[in-house]
């Protein structure tokens, strides 16, 4: 592709820092594919062009080699920031804490339009849907933070919370007429407990915010993310346990969050689909409440075995193979815990009794293989699956909503299967 090209992106990326890719997808499609140059196919998929035309501006970035941790948090955060669009409306978005395996843990919760206003001045952090920026503007909360509150978020059972409105919600939430039935006020009953990707070392509450509105959005549910401890100041199975904490406590916490206990799912993307593979298969063999939908977004689920897509796809598709090893050996530098299902979900023994999964690998994502085989697995034992390929598509699709098209459509057939699902 020739240097004016190349030029021209550049001045896009400069001019336009927050959203800058919003206003490249908003240029004729011949433009947009012309940018994006010549078709590329590997393995007989051809990469959806928009998408390419995403890896091309990426390309066009600084030097994204990863050294310290707290550099490629920054650079992820500030990618995060060219991508979100415009953030979906809700009703409310509230910052609170959740219990985690050893203290508590930052949270967000978002609930769809529909429910009638909470309670005023009880204490929670509310953001109107309309003023909180996508791009990761907002505070970021935690343990101890101003703009976060607890729920009942002690390190003991969690029960004995007394009336909802002592935590800033609806008291009349999960008690009221239509309950358990349909919905409450045109809001699904369910919840999707949420963790982020990033390998266990980056992301966090605001670098998959505007992921985890446009699903309570377009589902009609609610959504709690999770902002779990990284690698490698808390390396594994640090947030595999945080995870499986952060479940149980919104099960226990079910009628306080305004949702139906059954119908709890837990899901995230490439890291946190791995955390929430593990969530479903500890909580079962553990004796715990167990998830009622895990949603594994092209999940990372085996930190020990190569298969060829990590050969087909090292280079180029957002996510590299020395970004794989560099983010295994920060979060696992224990070599000898590889091989433990609570860090590769795909290697334990005894996989049947599963909730019901929604799987989605991408053609063009070094982890598709693994993605696919543990989807066999599920299969074979006997446990209700649902794999969905995108053949076009590469890894971290998800995060990618301003890319029209392929993802899109990605988005909508996930959001629809949840509205099915715990609606």
């Amino acid at each position: 592709m020739n240097s004016r090209l190349d030029s021209a992106l550049r001045d896009t990326l400069t001019a336009v820092q927050a959203n800058a890719l919003t206003p490249l997808y908003a240029l004729p499609t011949a433009v947009r594919r012309r940018l994006a140059g010549a078709p590329i196919q590997i393995d007989g998929n051809i990469l959806d062009p928009d998408l390419q035309l995403l890896i091309r501006v990426d390309n066009l970035l600084p030097n994204t080699t990863k050294t310290d941790a707290p550099t490629a948090r920054a650079h992820f955060r500030n990618l995060c920031k060219l991508i979100p669009g415009t953030p979906a409306e809700l009703h409310r978005v509230t910052d609170l804490t959740v219990r985690g395996a050893a203290g508590q843990l930052g949270a967000r919760l978002y609930i769809p339009r529909g429910v009638r206003p909470p309670s005023a001045g009880l204490g929670a952090t509310a953001t109107d849907s309309g003023s909180r920026s996508a791009s990761g503007s907002a505070p970021t909360s935690g343990p101890g933070s101003a703009n976060s509150t607890s729920i009942g978020s002690g390190s003991g059972s969690g029960t004995g919370l007394g009336s909802g409105s002592d935590y800033g919600f609806d008291p009349g939430v999960g008690s009221r007429p239509g309950f358990g039935s349909g919905g409450v006020d045109g809001v699904g009953r369910g919840l999707l407990v949420f963790f982020h990707g990033g390998g266990w070392v980056v992301g966090d509450l605001n670098t998959h915010d505007a992921l985890c509105r446009a699903i309570a959005a377009d589902a009609g549910i609610r959504v709690l993310s999770v902002d779990y401890r990284l690698a490698p100041e808390a390396p594994a199975p640090t947030a595999a346990e945080d995870a499986i904490a952060a479940f149980t406590w919104a099960v226990e916490h079910a009628e306080d969050l305004g949702v139906d206990p059954d119908l709890i799912a837990v899901g995230g993307d490439s890291a946190g689909g791995n955390l929430a593979a593990v969530v479903a298969q500890q909580t079962v063999r553990r004796g715990l409440p167990h998830p009622a939908l895990q949603v594994l977004l092209y999940p990372a689920v085996d930190l020990v075995a190569r298969r060829p897509s990590r050969d087909l796809f090292s280079e180029g598709f957002i996510l590299s193979e020395n970004d794989i090893i560099w983010y295994r050996d920060h979060y696992t530098p224990d070599p000898t815990l590889r091989p433990d299902p609570i860090v590769s979900p795909i290697r334990a023994k005894d996989l049947t009794g599963l909730p019901p999964t929604y799987l989605t690998t991408a053609g063009f994502d070094p982890l598709r293989d693994e993605g696919l085989e543990y989807a066999e697995a599920l299969r074979a034992a006997g446990n209700p699956l649902t794999h969905i390929p995108h053949p076009t598509l590469c890894h971290g699709y998800a995060n990618l909503l301003t890319v029209p098209g392929k993802i899109r459509q990605a988005h909508t057939h996930l959001t629809n299967y949840l509205r099915n699902a715990l609606y």
